[in-house]
């Protein structure tokens, strides 16, 4: 309905609608009144609608962060920005819920990496846009953070991709984007670089084999797997890969022939006749200007002895354009759509708070919103849909990167709430290059899915692992936690009291229900009692919750039913502990390959070591803790802080058996059932 309609129904009093537009010369007073009130009404809508961001609505904008820096989000946010603009900062279990909440409008904004683009994209593309970037100051224009090219010699033999079989090169570092992933996605894209066809090794090895056949000596330092044995092992299987390197041996950083601008020196220095770098550091290395500005240094060879091989197989000077086979986008800033109408005004927000925490003295907080003070804001002229972005840079197709990852791995999950964590886990895993991807698989009985191969893999408690090793499941990896339990009692108790004075713990904590049921059956007590939720003078204590728990002055430790004092620099976990839960374990069906079960535990490693409560993401995705408000233990247990691999500790079937005291533990177990 247009806005006269509107006011000729509404105002129907002064006119009917039949003779509203009659003659103008025939209008009473009190049409003419009407008339002179709808100009000025239409006038004031006009003006409303032309500036929909006026309103208090648009003056308050809320940041989804991670909760691990909701005290350094609002340690700034409560600096005081112009026009009484402000920004709210609001908490999420890790970046996969903001952008949940951003869906649902319960955020306007968030900090972004390109691979949480990629996750936005395969949410809901329509619902994001990118609207700003966080460049460096030294490349305040240029359209990526990053471009991937290949550096050569200018009398090189390499005249087409063709020839670049057999040749020596020089890498970044393993699982880097512009000395790696891209060089690897774009080389095989033309058919150069093929993988093993071997389909019984494992997914990893495929990949790093049909590098070492492509190449005759790299230098790719890093880390090939989290899981060491593995790494060990390709390592010694690709020398050839570390052969190029400063100390092939190691072939690890630090490394004189790693990083971007080792990756040039191993060129110039070591042999190398291709280099996978960045355009910028060529350009330090050469002693080029950056962004219009000449170098302060002096070049480190001589730039008209190298060129730039382009994906067509021309070569350019390294003083012209250089030729990127793929771009890596700048970090950002990505709101809903339901600002997108107002992104002058968000954008003059989000980099107005960014300068004042580039002078703030709380330097810690700065560096958690990844403040820096090389950095500045730039406003994108046109906000851009995750997807669109992506794409443009060719970086769409590296985080697809499928390699040799045909294999997928069926988690198996018990209900809807293990689903949604399974979900989220999987989006969060396949963007940050944890392969084999995840699949998750729902059934109400996951050891006889596993068995019957509906999927792969599942975590097995207590309660099911003997059931579990009747059904020919075998154990990969299993959790690892600093939860401690122990046991307190008052220095003033007899030992005579202690036998029978009931023991205070936790009934919600199976580890503090465990702890007392083993002290329990310790002192002699083999049934369901001698327990309190109540005061006692003997109590269940989980060390790491809070050392506040413990009186020094009037409490000691009962360790294996001697008492000691409770020092705590001197503690002997290993016989003063009470907790015998078994951890939660990943199991298996003992019919996959080996090359399947290596992929299987590489990508469990993989999860831990990006994820895990150390993880270098784990503001990405919070593998362990709560997952959803009142849901405790949800595929992982909330305490544990890592997955390790079986045989990356030497572990024998014997320990997952838990033959010691598991018939008296399901036993009891049954005391709360």
């Amino acid at each position: 309905m247009t806005s006269l309609n509107f006011f000729i129904i509404f105002f129907s009093p002064c006119s009917h609608r039949s003779s509203f537009f009659y003659s103008y010369r025939r209008l009473n007073m009190t049409q003419f009144k009407c008339i002179v009130l709808l100009v000025l009404w239409m006038a004031t809508s006009t003006f409303a609608s032309d500036d929909p961001c006026a309103s208090s609505r648009y003056k308050n904008f809320k940041m989804c962060v991670p909760h691990g820096i909701l005290n350094a989000c609002e340690a700034l946010a409560n600096n005081k920005l112009k026009d009484g603009l402000t920004i709210k900062c609001v908490p999420a279990r890790d970046r996969m819920e903001c952008l949940e909440k951003l869906e649902h409008s319960e955020a306007d904004f968030m900090a972004v990496d390109p691979e949480d683009m990629y996750v936005a994209f395969q949410i809901d593309n329509d619902d994001f846009s990118v609207f700003s970037e966080i460049r460096t100051i030294e490349e305040p224009d240029a359209e990526f953070r990053y471009e991937g090219i290949m550096l050569v010699h200018k009398n090189s033999s390499i005249k087409s991709l063709t020839d670049l079989r057999g040749k020596k090169s020089c890498h970044t570092g393993y699982g880097r984007n512009v000395g790696y992933k891209i060089p690897i996605t774009k080389l095989r894209k033309h058919d150069i670089f093929k993988l093993s066809s071997n389909q019984y090794l494992p997914s990893l090895e495929r990949e790093l084999k049909g590098l070492s056949e492509l190449f005759s000596e790299s230098c790719l330092v890093g880390t090939y797997s989290p899981n060491e044995e593995i790494n060990r092992l390709y390592k010694k299987r690709f020398s050839n890969l570390c052969a190029l390197c400063e100390d092939p041996e190691k072939c690890n950083y630090p490394d004189k022939y790693s990083g971007y601008e080792g990756a040039i020196r191993c060129l110039v220095e070591k042999g190398g006749d291709v280099a996978f770098t960045k355009v910028i550091y060529v350009r330090k290395f050469f002693a080029l200007p950056i962004n219009n500005r000449a170098s302060k240094t002096q070049p480190q060879a001589n730039p008209s002895d190298y060129e730039y091989l382009c994906e067509d197989g021309t070569r350019r000077a390294v003083t012209d354009k250089p030729c990127s086979w793929a771009a890596r986008p700048w970090q950002g800033y990505m709101g809903n759509l339901g600002v997108k109408q107002c992104s002058n005004h968000i954008q003059n927000l989000v980099k107005e708070f960014y300068e004042q925490g580039k002078t703030s003295s709380d330097k810690a907080s700065a560096t958690k919103l990844w403040i820096n003070e090389k950095n500045v804001v730039v406003a994108k002229e046109k906000q851009v849909f995750p997807g669109d972005h992506l794409t443009r840079a060719q970086y769409k197709d590296v985080i697809e990167r499928e390699g040799p990852f045909e294999q997928k791995i069926r988690l198996c999950t018990s209900n809807d709430v293990e689903m949604r964590k399974c979900s989220v886990m999987q989006k969060a895993a396949y963007s940050r290059d944890i392969r084999p991807q995840f699949e998750c698989v729902l059934s109400s009985d996951c050891i006889q899915s596993v068995r019957n191969s509906e999927s792969d893999a599942t975590v097995v408690t207590i309660r099911n692992r003997r059931k579990a090793r009747e059904n020919q499941l075998i154990p990969i990896a299993h959790e690892l936690s600093d939860d401690h339990y122990f046991v307190i009692v008052k220095k003033d108790l007899s030992n005579d009291l202690l036998a029978n004075t009931p023991i205070k713990f936790d009934p919600n904590d199976e580890k503090s229900r465990d702890a007392a049921l083993n002290f329990n059956y310790q002192r002699g007590h083999e049934k369901c009692s001698g327990f309190t939720i109540d005061e006692s003078p003997v109590r269940v204590v989980r060390f790491n919750q809070s050392s506040t728990e413990l009186n020094i002055d009037s409490e000691e430790f009962i360790c294996r039913g001697i008492r000691r004092p409770i020092v705590l620099d001197q503690l002997d976990v290993s016989n003063c502990r009470y907790d015998a839960t078994p951890p939660l374990t990943v199991y298996v069906r003992n019919t996959l390959a080996s090359f399947e079960q290596d992929g299987i535990k590489h990508a469990f490693s993989a999860l831990s070591d990006k994820f895990g409560k150390d993880g270098s993401l784990v503001d990405v995705f919070e593998m362990f803790g709560e997952f959803e408000p009142g849901k405790r233990d949800v595929l992982f247990s909330d305490n544990a802080k890592s997955l390790i691999t079986v045989d990356s500790i030497n572990l024998t079937e014997s320990f997952f058996n838990y033959d010691g005291d598991e018939e008296t533990m399901f036993t009891n177990i049954r005391c709360w059932d």
